[in-house]
């Protein structure tokens, strides 16, 4: 009895939060982020040495959601990480979650869209390899459909980037 009592409380409670959310909408910059929808080559510099790979974006969660998920050669063996990103309707700020096989924390950034529309940039917070906290900052512009440079910037914010990756769109 007990048992029933706890599945329909959670039951009424789950119905009353799913009608008091109003589903979210994909817009225009959901769009432009499903652009980037397809297999990508991916080519990156980095302090480990320069890498080589494969990135797949889809669109996830009724088109709200760019998933990433890539997989690299590193010197020393495969590299993967993976991603959502997506525009904050509520805050109006471009916001991304990252994870990959070198940490167990993730990366959490925002930011905004340049006036032109050809860039995002985002700051946060992540693990540094010491395991204490760091300060990101990535940029990603778009110099085409087919290709965009990612750039990444880890504890100091300024000067040269960490990593710069350059995607091209497999055709």
């Amino acid at each position: 009895m007990k048992m029933v009592a706890h599945a329909l409380c959670l039951v009424l409670f789950l119905g009353s939060m799913l009608t008091a959310q109003e589903s979210i909408k994909p817009g225009k910059e959901h769009a432009f982020l499903a652009e980037a929808e397809g297999e990508w080559s991916v080519s990156m510099a980095s302090p480990g040495g320069d890498m080589t790979g494969k990135c797949v974006y889809r669109m996830a969660h009724k088109g709200v959601w760019l998933t990433s998920q890539l997989e690299m050669k590193m010197p020393d063996g495969p590299f993967t990480g993976q991603g959502p990103d997506t525009l904050d309707p509520i805050k109006k700020k471009f916001t991304a979650v990252w994870v990959d096989s070198m940490s167990a924390t993730p990366v959490i950034l925002e930011g905004d869209r340049s006036p032109n529309g050809r860039k995002i940039t985002m700051a946060g917070k992540g693990p540094a390899p010491d395991g204490t906290s760091a300060n990101y900052k990535t940029e990603t512009e778009y110099l085409s459909k087919d290709k965009h440079v990612f750039k990444m910037w880890m504890g100091a914010t300024t000067g040269d980037p960490l990593t710069v990756a350059t995607y091209e769109r497999k055709k």
